[in-house]
């Protein structure tokens, strides 16, 4: 019998250009993995990074969290107040951190009301410092690693 060893981590984590419209889309393989499709509600960190190449480092400059709804193709809009406070533009790469998701057919549920009540009172996102955790949110679908 082989031991299991659980780890909490990320669903996915990617960097991704903004297009004209201050949107970026999660790829397709990691919708088709999860079982995330339009109007999926998705729980992400969104970095705004700056690699440095000759250092070989990726320098997160700001993260701000946000529960938002998928939209097609995987796009996501990023709140033009986020992007003006972290002072994004067109063709900028930033980092997307995905961390859960509810799926819009289960609004109807406990669980779906309760995720309607947290994005009404937190609002559109907020900004983590360095030393914040993520907010915990129970009406999220989250997965565990297990190593076997």
């Amino acid at each position: 019998m082989s031991q299991e060893q659980q780890i909490v981590e990320p669903l996915a984590k990617f960097h991704a250009r903004l297009d004209k419209e201050g949107r970026v889309a999660i790829p397709k393989p990691i919708r088709d993995a999860l079982n995330i499709t339009k109007n999926d509600y998705i729980e992400v960190v969104v970095r705004k990074i700056e690699i440095d190449h000759d250092r070989r480092e990726i320098r997160i400059l700001r993260q701000a969290y946000l529960i938002t709804r998928l939209g097609t193709k995987g796009l996501i809009f990023l709140p033009s107040d986020l992007k003006k406070q972290f002072g994004l533009k067109e063709k900028d790469i930033v980092e997307v951190v995905l961390y859960g998701f509810h799926k819009f057919d289960e609004l109807v549920s406990e669980k779906g009301k309760q995720l309607m009540t947290k994005m009404q009172s937190v609002g559109k996102w907020s900004e983590l410092k360095p030393e914040d955790k993520l907010p915990e949110d129970q009406s999220m679908e989250h997965f565990t690693y297990v190593f076997v």
